[in-house]
C-alpha cells in the first residue's frame, strides 16, 4: 500500500518531532510525528525512510516510545545533563515530503 489511500483530503492539524535517546550525544536521529484533522496520525524518519500510518497519535507515539524516542517538547534540564546535549542545539530537521514514500499503515499499535 502506498500513502495515497490514508493521507487522501487529509489536512495536518499538528506536527511534534521526537529524538533517539540511544544515540546523544553523538547521533541525532529525528522522527516526525503528524496530527491530522480526522485524528488519525502518522509517523516518518526522514523523507527517504519508510512512512507509517496510525489509527491516532497515542498509537503512533508507542511505536516511537518502543525504540527509545522521545518528544523534543518533552527534553528538559535533567534529560540535558542525562544525555550530554545542549537543548538550544537541539532543532528539529527541515522535511520536505516525498509523495512516493514506502507507507505502512499500523493502525492500532
Amino acid at each position: 500500500m502506498n500513502d495515497k489511500p490514508f493521507h487522501h483530503w487529509k489536512r495536518v492539524a499538528e506536527v511534534e518531532w521526537w529524538l533517539e535517546s540511544g544515540g546523544l550525544p553523538r547521533g541525532r536521529t529525528w522522527a516526525r510525528l503528524r496530527v491530522f484533522e480526522d485524528g488519525t496520525a502518522d509517523v516518518s524518519f526522514g523523507p527517504e525512510g519508510r512512512l507509517y500510518g496510525f489509527e491516532n497519535r497515542t498509537y503512533a507515539g508507542y511505536f516511537l516510545a518502543e525504540d527509545e524516542f522521545s518528544p523534543l517538547a518533552h527534553i528538559d534540564k535533567e534529560d540535558e545533563a542525562e544525555y550530554g546535549v545542549v537543548l538550544e542545539d537541539l532543532h528539529p530537521p527541515a522535511w520536505q515530503d516525498e509523495r512516493d514514500q514506502d507507507f505502512e499503515y499500523l493502525g492500532k499499535y
